[in-house]
């Protein structure tokens, strides 16, 4: 910069006046000259008040002349040796106080001549000064302290003149500036030996001189040449640590003020915490003026990376000069000092990664930061690697006003290259670092050192290392593993540049391909580096263990700490540092000891090599045939990149095994979960081409390209599986499809994967994740996700020992000590269940082997009853009464009755024949009283009325019966015939039954005919014998009475002895003769009818049929509901076993109505919203799913993969709002829609997207405003949909969601209704958020009742597609609340702070998608497959999205303590009813009751 200009440092046996100084030595010997300085210094301070108390006295000296004597003795006096220090002090104190005439009230005691002329006279005491600071030799400790007291004397002085002074002239200004620099020198430019007095006073005359250098340029700025002699002054200082410390605090400094009014007050601010550093820069300095002071002092030391040559840093006239003198040293580069520069070298380093950072605007960036052992990882980073896993977003967002990472490369990239190529050999390698078994080493002949240091020196760097020996003991023998800390400070403050880049950011390709060099040389593992000597005893310890150690080099450990965002940005041909990076990941993440630099945990580097092992795991599939050259291989040779798969699939699987840390372990599961869904997803996408095109297939191609019309069907069963199409179904463990062969015979295909991580996740879950609630849940979600996949060679034996490994895992968790119960062990059984039952719904199979089935219960019962009936096969087994009901807890309780109905109902008939939409049969009350035969009514038939003509029970206090005595339209035959529809936790179902003598298929044949005619007289009818019949024998009479006869008295003897008996008797007598009359007259009437036999007049029919039965009775009665033990109240049951409920009270229609839509599955709702690059405002976000113009082309490709859509007024499920969910209704208009929407046809107005399975649903919710649906003159019916994907999706090939009985029911009053009429510039969201929370009459008002799922349901799931990455930092997410209310919301939600979790998808311009969670901050709320900062495939986008959405929600209910399952919630309102509405009887009371038609 200043090479053109003179240097103004002249040698330094010119300055301090040396000519005058020398006349007056020469004129009188050096006793003479002691003495007369002594006398004269010792008098003149002596005036100055300073030993004597009093005042100063006024100094006598008021001529020139006189100072012309005086000051030349004083100056001699400067230079004496340091055992005169009395008269040095002498002299220092009288010049001190003279150069008082500089400030606005100088000393009285400063001389008159001084007064008039102060800079002239300043200027010789300055110069006279210089004698002060020139080093004494070899000195004590006690002196070398006594000289630096005066010198910190002088240099207060000096900066307090050039502080306060208001008269400072140019010539002195200069003068001060040249005299630091010649005191610098002398103090600071020979090299470094122990008890100098430059060891000792470096900082504080370094600081001074910085300090007053900045005064200056504020004041009197220096001319080129001092900015030359500045520079060529610095340059011979390098060897001293001190000065690299001023230059970092000096620049720290500057960088702030300049970054303050170029990027404003917005931008993050460097962190000054010394006070003194922040008053350092001038307040009057001007803007221009900092920015030249800035640069210039940057470039002040020259080159940075010198530092690292210590030929270069020794090649100054001071190390010559001892070269030559002393008897050691041979070359001025041995010199001892020189030790210090690997040290010195990385705190420049350091200095430039700290500029770095301030302007990539990383929060927090201090000085304080660089002066740490060790810098972990930079918060430029978009992941955080803390110990806890939690991530800080506030803590490390990047400005987004930074600058481009070209302009901070012109500025700091020279010395980055430079510095991180330091002991490179840049010709290319033949040796390649792809192959596992290398580790991602090359041989030693692929590494030479440079130039710079012999290999003599390379091979002496183990004996430089000797411990206990001092740097300054030994002579220099660097080598370049000295400087590895260095080296990897710079290429982390490169990978920190390179990972600020912007979305659509160009970077030259100059850069890249310098940095993908430096990288691919500082990930080779070869370098030697110097590790401390504890790894070497653990290293020693774990390998007579048998454990393996693995070693990363500093370098490495940098790239991989600070680069984990590489394979996330689109950086153009990054893939080609796969190999060299998969080669250092294999010697990190397998390992179970890891020696890396001392000052990195293990654990966070090993975190940084999960993240970028995620980033790498979907380039094999996704460019299968692309190849690859590495980075400096001068060979042909190329690398497919397909052929690294089964490398990355071994080294996820020994990661897995080997990892211990719980967030590195859930990071690899999500990992693990992608590979095999993308492999599975890849091979059918493979398998339909295959089917649909007989040309070969292009292998070059982009796999994941293909469109994710894996789960893009409109159907159920297309998406129940993950798969596009269902495969064909085999034996166990046969392949299902010959398409699949070739695949099935690799170890890295889809089903081989699928047995590895099935075998893998059961065995550590069992092994050692037992005891993390977080790994466990992980490990969990996982194999529910691996339940779901439709792989082509299925394997039943697999599957069969995933249960049974959940099954015992249930088992040890419930059988663990009483202490260790807790909430957490509770959730894990809770999570295993629901695991279980996922894994029986998919493959139904299971239940079909015993041994199976028997495990299950067995498990199903422990979790109820708290213990298995039969610990052990010889054991005999405990019946059900003879044990004590004691559960781990009612969640694991509530949860083993769910795995049971789950297997009992659901486990090989879902999705039922309602569709997936719905468990629960979808007739009601009102739609079978008008199926009835008896009905006659209008059309407008209410739920209360249909009410009444039901019978309503409760069993159990758990299970509501409705039933309905009158016969179906559809049944003829006048049967007994009852139809109950059954209310129960799990669900409604509806059952007609009727009382048959034979079975259905035999009744159908007629027993008789229908006019089976007269049948023919018979005139011989036999002989009539008419009988008297005996009931006695005849022998009865002729037995003696006895005694015991005769004891009862005869009816006469009675009748004679009383009158009013005898009277009472002949009355008696008298209506029997009448009796007797009337029937013998009657007897010979009918002898007379009956007279001639058969009567031809009389036809022969038969009797007529019943039509009233009380069905009720008899199906309650054959069920055993109605004896009387069931009627009475019991000690352990507050209710009887059977209740009557009256249907006919006010609010019981209500409370049906609340409980048939309290859904028997977990609902939840996702709200899925589109940003544009750049914006910020709700609107605008909203307004973007207007079109598919203003959509990325994927985007509703996506959505589709999502769930399928659905119509919200046919869908009897989960429709993302209360107000129109699981009911079937009318629409109000017709529905159309816009078929070029970009997804504002999602919007719950008339369509959603949809999924399900037997245990959860979820609600896909595209909010946008209400002019979306309102497009004039372009809306069409929506008679179809067609996929992005080319596969029509037509709805009448759906399931009719409850349209069998064409109406449903009405709709709840206690839910709002939709109007759109009322207000047509907001989205239905917003409506609803009026009529819950605005203003006017329906401001406190509830949806229903406020109960635990509402409670639980104040979280909010986003989905948000990015098409600049850097908007996730400003995403509006609490001013778009308004838009996602469900209804299911408690009523003080929006008081407090609202849990956000946010999906953020962001496209990549190669295919792939980068994946960023918010939120996740809760305890167990880091639910997976979905890992923050993943790189996924376009094929398994949709179905990996909404598994981690679902995983958010359960894992906010496992986190809740008021959450009830859904059939808690169910069981709970029946139990509500029943204490509402039942019938106040006794036992005679309910069986009239049972006698009594329901509407009398």
């Amino acid at each position: 910069m200043f090479s053109d200009w003179p240097s103004e440092l002249v040698p330094q046996q010119g300055w301090g006046d040396e000519a005058a100084i020398s006349a007056f030595k020469d004129a009188v010997p050096w006793s003479v000259g002691r003495d007369f300085v002594a006398g004269t210094a010792k008098h003149l301070a002596s005036s100055l008040g300073l030993t004597k108390p009093g005042p100063p006295i006024r100094s006598k000296i008021i001529h020139d002349k006189q100072l012309q004597v005086l000051m030349p003795a004083l100056g001699y006096g400067l230079s004496f040796p340091l055992s005169e220090i009395d008269i040095l002090r002498d002299c220092v104190s009288v010049y001190c106080e003279w150069l008082s005439a500089l400030l606005p009230n100088p000393k009285s005691s400063v001389p008159a001549p001084i007064l008039n002329d102060p800079n002239h006279y300043a200027r010789i005491i300055i110069n006279h000064f210089y004698y002060l600071f020139v080093p004494r030799g070899a000195q004590g400790p006690d002196v070398i302290n006594r000289q630096a007291v005066l010198c910190h004397r002088v240099l207060r002085t000096l900066q307090n003149i050039a502080q306060n002074s208001p008269c400072l002239s140019e010539d002195t200004w200069q003068t001060l500036l040249l005299f630091l620099l010649h005191i610098n020198s002398a103090l600071l430019s020979p090299p470094t030996v122990k008890e100098d007095a430059g060891e000792q006073l470096c900082e504080r005359v370094l600081s001074v001189l910085f300090e007053t250098w900045l005064l200056a340029c504020a004041r009197c700025f220096p001319p080129p040449p001092l900015w030359n002699a500045l520079r060529e002054s610095c340059q011979r200082w390098r060897h001293r640590g001190g000065l690299i410390d001023q230059w970092n605090r000096i620049n720290f400094a500057l960088s702030a003020k300049l970054i303050s009014f170029m990027y404003g007050p917005a931008f993050p601010q460097i962190k000054i915490s010394s006070e003194d550093d922040l008053n350092i820069i001038p307040v009057n300095m001007s803007r221009d003026c900092i920015a030249q002071v800035w640069y210039r002092i940057l470039h002040i030391i020259g080159n940075p990376v010198d530092l690292s040559r210590h030929t270069v840093i020794s090649k100054t006239p001071a190390f010559l000069k001892y070269a030559i003198s002393s008897e050691l040293v041979i070359e001025p580069s041995q010199h001892p000092c020189l030790q210090m520069l690997p040290s010195i070298f990385l705190s420049a380093m350091k200095g430039v990664s700290g500029l770095v950072d301030a302007f990539l605007g990383v929060p927090n960036t201090s000085l304080d930061n660089l002066n740490q052992k060790g810098r972990q990882m930079s918060s430029s980073s978009s992941l955080s690697l803390s110990s806890d896993g939690k991530s800080d977003d506030a803590g490390r967002v990047l400005s987004s006003g930074r600058p481009k990472c070209n302009s901070l490369l012109h500025l700091f990239g020279p010395w980055l290259f430079e510095a991180a190529l330091i002991n490179c050999n840049l010709q290319a390698s033949p040796v390649t670092q792809h192959k596992s078994d290398g580790g991602g080493s090359g041989g030693p002949a692929s590494r030479r050192p440079v130039s710079v240091f012999g290999s003599e020196n390379s091979r002496k760097s183990s004996d430089s290392s000797v411990p206990g020996e001092s740097h300054t003991d030994r002579l220099a023998h660097l080598s370049p593993q000295h400087f590895q800390s260095g080296r990897a400070e710079a290429l982390g403050a490169l990978c920190r540049i390179f990972c600020s880049k912007k979305t659509g950011e160009e970077i030259l390709p100059v850069y890249l391909a310098r940095f993908y060099l430096a990288l691919h040389q500082g990930l080779r593992q070869n370098d030697g580096t110097v590790v401390s000597s504890h790894h070497d005893s653990n290293a020693s310890q774990s390998n007579r263990h048998g454990v393996r150690t693995g070693t990363c080099s500093e370098t490495a450990a940098s790239i991989l700490v600070n680069g984990v965002d590489l394979f996330r940005l689109d950086l153009q041909g990054v893939v080609s540092l796969v190999p060299s990076v998969l080669g250092v990941l294999e010697g990190v993440l397998p390992e179970g000891e890891l020696r890396a630099p001392s000052h990195l945990p293990v654990t966070l580097l090993r975190r940084a090599a999960t993240h970028i092992l995620l980033s790498i795991l979907p380039l094999p599939l996704h460019f299968q045939g692309l190849q690859v050259k590495e980075v400096g291989n001068n060979s042909n040779e190329r690398i497919t990149l397909s052929h690294l798969r089964p490398q990355l699939v071994n080294l996820l699987s020994n990661a897995l095994q080997v990892e211990s840390d719980p967030v590195n372990t859930q990071m690899l599961l999500g990992g693990l979960l992608f590979c095999v869904q993308d492999a599975a997803f890849c091979e059918v996408m493979d398998s339909i081409s295959q089917h649909n095109f007989s040309t070969e297939r292009d292998h070059n191609i982009m796999s994941s390209g293909a469109s994710d019309t894996v789960s893009s069907h409109g159907d159920y069963n297309s998406l129940l599986d993950e798969s596009c199409e269902t495969l064909p179904e085999g034996s166990l463990g046969q392949v299902g499809s010959s398409g699949f062969s070739s695949a099935a015979t690799s170890h890295d295909s889809a089903h081989a994967l699928f047995v590895r991580a099935i075998y893998l996740v059961c065995h550590r879950l069992i092994s050692s994740w037992k005891s993390d609630v977080n790994v466990s849940l992980a490990g969990l979600e996982l194999l529910s996700g691996l339940a779901r996949l439709n792989i082509a060679e299925q394997d039943g034996l697999e599957c069969k020992r995933a249960v049974k490994w959940l099954c015992d895992y249930i088992a040890y968790q419930c059988s663990r000590p009483p202490r260790a119960h807790s909430k957490d062990l509770h959730s894990t059984i809770v999570a295993a269940f629901h695991c279980a039952s996922v894994w029986l719904v998919a493959h139904p199979y299971l239940l079909q082997d015993k041994e199976c089935l028997a495990t299950v219960l067995e498990v199903v019962e422990l979790g109820i009853s708290g213990s298995k009936s039969q610990v052990k096969s010889s054991d005999a087994p405990r019946l059900k009464h003879e044990k004590e009901l004691k559960p781990a807890s009612m969640r694991v309780k509530d949860a083993a009755e769910a795995l049971l109905s789950c297997v009992l109902s659901q486990v090989g008939t879902f999705p039922s024949v309602c569709g997936a939409e719905s468990l629960s049969s979808l007739l009601d009350e009102v739609t079978l009283l008008r199926h009835c035969n008896t009905w006659g009514g209008s059309d407008q038939l209410t739920r209360d009325t249909a009410a009444l003509h039901f019978r309503y029970f409760v069993a159990q206090n758990s299970i509501m019966l409705a039933l309905l005595e009158q016969p179906l339209g559809n049944h003829q035959d006048p049967q007994p015939t009852v139809t109950a529809l059954i209310r129960g936790p799990f669900g409604r179902v509806v059952w007609t039954m009727q009382l048959r003598h034979l079975p259905r298929h035999k009744s159908s044949a007629k027993l008789y005919t229908v006019n089976p005619g007269r049948p023919l007289p018979m005139n011989d009818v036999g002989i009539k014998h008419s009988v008297k019949p005996k009931y006695f024998p005849d022998s009865v009479d002729r037995i003696p009475l006895s005694k015991a006869d005769k004891s009862i008295p005869s009816l006469e003897s009675v009748i004679l002895n009383d009158e009013k008996s005898a009277l009472e008797h002949d009355k008696l007598l008298q209506i029997l003769d009448h009796q007797v009359a009337f029937e013998d007259n009657v007897r010979h009437q009918v002898e007379r009818e009956t007279t001639e036999y058969p009567d031809v007049e009389t036809e022969c029919a038969a009797p007529p049929l019943c039509h009233e039965f009380q069905t009720a009775r008899l199906l309650l009665s054959h069920f055993g509901f109605l004896s009387l033990d069931a009627l009475q109240q019991s000690v352990d049951a507050a209710v009887p076993s059977l209740v009557a409920l009256d249907s006919s009270m006010a609010g019981f229609a209500r409370d049906l109505d609340l409980l048939d839509t309290t859904n028997n599955r977990t609902i939840d709702t996702a709200h899925v919203f589109y940003v544009r690059a750049g914006q910020s405002a709700p609107q605008d976000i909203l307004l973007n799913v207007v079109s598919s113009n203003t959509v990325h082309p994927h985007f509703l490709e996506f959505l589709t993969g999502l769930g399928w859509m659905v119509n919200v007024y046919q869908h009897p499920g989960w429709t993302g709002h209360v107000s129109t969910a699981f009911t079937v209704t009318t629409p109000p208009q017709e529905v159309v829609a816009d078929l070029n929407h970009g997804g504002s046809c999602f919007s719950g107005r008339s369509h959603v997207l949809y999924w399900s399975d037997a245990l959860s649903e979820v609600a896909f919710v595209v909010p946008c405003p209400a002019i979306a649906q309102q497009n004039q003159g372009s809306q069409q019916s929506l008679g179809s949909t067609s996929s992005p994907g080319g596969i029509v999706l037509d709805p009448n090939e759906k399931v009719a969601a409850g349209g069998g009985g064409g109406s449903g029911s009405e709709r709840s009053d206690s839910l709002p209704s939709y109007d759109p009429d009322v207000d047509a510039g907001s989205s239905l969201s917003s409506h609803t958020s009026q009529l819950s929370f605005g203003h006017g009459e329906n401001r406190n008002r509830k949806f229903g009742r406020q109960t635990s799922a509402m409670a639980c349901s104040d979280h909010k799931v986003f989905i948000v597609w990015l098409e600049s990455f850097d908007d996730c930092y400003t995403f509006p997410g609490n001013e778009l609340l308004p838009e996602t209310v469900t209804g299911r919301e408690s009523s003080s939600w929006k008081e407090k702070e609202a849990v956000i979790y946010i999906i953020f998808i962001h496209a990549l311009t190669n295919g792939l998608f980068r994946i960023k969670l918010q939120g996740q901050n809760a305890k167990l709320s880091m639910a997976g497959p979905l890992v923050d900062g993943q790189v996924v495939s376009r094929r398994v986008l949709g179905t990996l999205v909404r598994q981690t959405a679902l995983n958010m929600c359960r894992r906010k209910r496992l986190e809740s303590d008021s959450y009830q399952p859904p059939h808690v919630q169910r069981k709970l309102r029946i139990q509500e009813m029943v204490q509402k509405y039942r019938y106040e009887m006794n036992e005679p009371e309910f069986y009239t009751h049972l006698f009594t038609s329901p509407l009398c």
